[in-house]
């Protein structure tokens, strides 16, 4: 029986083999899954998008942005015996990123993080950038899937 864990928001999770890492979408918030398919070994990021008034606003140790989730995903991920080469990464935002598509705010944060993915040589999965609002996704990390519930 697979193991799922609640990622909540500002958290880190990885974990391999059969775990499913959940995340609920409320919020302003990026939620970034991380998937090392020959290892099967999966991570899931709640970070939120730090913009303007929210980042004088929200300032706490347990609030990550794009960029210091990102890291911090990927190097517990290799510390479990995932390959850099072989991690792929989906962005789906959440309920309360206030946008259309043609928002300058919400492209400039998806933008940034899409940049920092590329510095570090991760590539963007097929099924990435989502928007999904108010919902939870999932990865399951045996199989690699993407789940929207």
């Amino acid at each position: 029986m697979k193991r799922v864990i609640d990622v909540h928001r500002g958290e880190i999770m990885v974990g391999q083999g059969e775990v499913v890492l959940e995340s609920d979408t409320n919020g302003a918030c990026l939620v970034i899954l991380a998937y090392d398919a020959s290892h099967k070994i999966g991570g899931l990021a709640h970070a939120l998008y730090f913009s303007g008034r929210i980042d004088r606003q929200w300032h706490s140790s347990t609030l990550r942005n794009a960029s210091d989730a990102i890291e911090a995903m990927i190097e517990d991920m290799v510390m479990i015996g995932a390959d850099i080469d072989n991690i792929e990464v989906a962005l789906v935002s959440g309920e309360n990123v206030f946008h259309d598509e043609k928002d300058p705010e919400y492209l400039k944060n998806l933008n940034s993080t899409i940049e920092i993915l590329k510095e570090k040589n991760i590539r963007l999965r097929k099924d990435s950038c989502q928007d999904i609002g108010p919902h939870h996704v999932a990865l399951d990390v045996e199989s690699g899937e993407v789940v929207y519930k």
